[in-house]
């Protein structure tokens, strides 16, 4: 029964105006922001540069599919239940020998089928482009676009969940989608604002250099004045490191609290294999070029597990959430 009811769902996604028109939308907005991001590329490095990689062209995929794409995900998610009973065709389902855990988990499976298509279309025609372009693309490039998508499916998966939730706790659609919404800007939006201000509150004044270190050189200064301006400074450094660690942890604790920017942050490290924790960055600084780091897959991912685990940690609550608000919704 769940397979049946998926099936309904997935063909009514699929052949709806409304996600033919924003999936339309959303692949266009795509192949923009790669061409627009090449197109800049070509005319700083000039017509006679180097191929540009793939991850120095996806951020501004990245940034279009972290908006318009969880938005993609509400509109298809937030009249699943209510549209149902607006249409008083759920009273008659639920006459028919069918549980209801059946029917949200139903749903969720048809709805998840049709993201998948999608994201699946999008890679391809991603890949696609890039070639056409000319940009680098290598076995491991496809591989780690693979898993960027993966990670984008999950993405969208998390504001379905949500908005499906929304769905079976109200009572109409504009309610829904007004609360879904809500929520959306709050977690992408809000959360991503104010981490430099809790950041600040937490760690505090950034130190300032020693000022007695700032008296100039002489020829007269003695061995025992250099060693204890040597010492200001060191005192300094350990300083400024502590101060940095507390600030950007503060920020990346709050910023995990969005998904949108958990999946910005997991895709840099997954598409560029230069990318770095700002921990081993502050730690290494002035690598540039050929000289850059370069990490595998499974150590890419190792720096995002904070990230990874709260994106896991919004799709569970959302799915939840839906199948809860359903079994327990009172139905007219």
């Amino acid at each position: 029964m769940i397979g049946a009811i998926a099936s309904k769902e997935f063909r009514d996604y699929m052949t709806s105006r409304r996600f033919l028109v924003l999936f339309g939308f959303l692949l266009l907005i795509t192949l923009l922001a790669l061409a627009q991001v090449k197109t800049g590329m070509m005319t700083w490095r000039g017509m006679e540069g180097e191929s540009p990689k793939v991850y120095e062209v996806m951020w501004g995929v990245t940034y279009y599919l972290g908006l318009i794409g969880g938005i993609f995900a509400l509109a298809l998610g937030f009249d699943a239940i209510t549209r149902e009973r607006e249409n008083r065709t759920l009273k008659v389902l639920m006459g028919h020998p069918v549980y209801r855990d059946q029917v949200i988990l139903g749903k969720l499976l048809g709805g998840a089928m049709t993201l998948a298509v999608a994201v699946v279309i999008t890679f391809l025609v991603v890949l696609g482009t890039l070639m056409w372009m000319g940009v680098t693309v290598d076995g491991t490039s496809i591989t780690r676009l693979a898993v960027y998508f993966f990670f984008a499916y999950l993405y969208l998966l998390v504001f379905f969940g949500i908005a499906v939730a929304f769905s079976a706790h109200s009572k109409s659609s504009g309610s829904a989608l007004m609360y879904a919404l809500v929520l959306f800007l709050a977690v992408t939006v809000v959360f991503e604002a104010v981490a430099p201000i809790v950041a600040d509150h937490v760690a505090g004044p950034q130190p300032q250099p020693p000022q007695e270190a700032f008296t100039g050189y002489s020829e007269n200064v003695t061995l025992e004045e250099l060693q204890a301006q040597e010492k200001l400074w060191e005192e300094y450094d350990n300083l400024i490191q502590e101060w940095s660690k507390k600030y950007f942890d503060t920020i990346e604790t709050v910023s995990s609290l969005s998904p949108r920017a958990d999946f910005q942050q997991i895709s840099e490290y997954v598409l560029n294999p230069h990318a770095q924790s700002w921990k081993d960055a502050m730690y290494s600084p002035g690598i540039e070029g050929p000289e850059q780091p370069t990490y595998s897959l499974a150590e890419s991912l190792s720096f995002a597990k904070r990230e990874i685990v709260f994106l896991l940690a919004y799709l569970i609550i959302g799915f939840v959430a839906a199948y809860l608000g359903f079994v327990r919704a009172e139905i007219r």
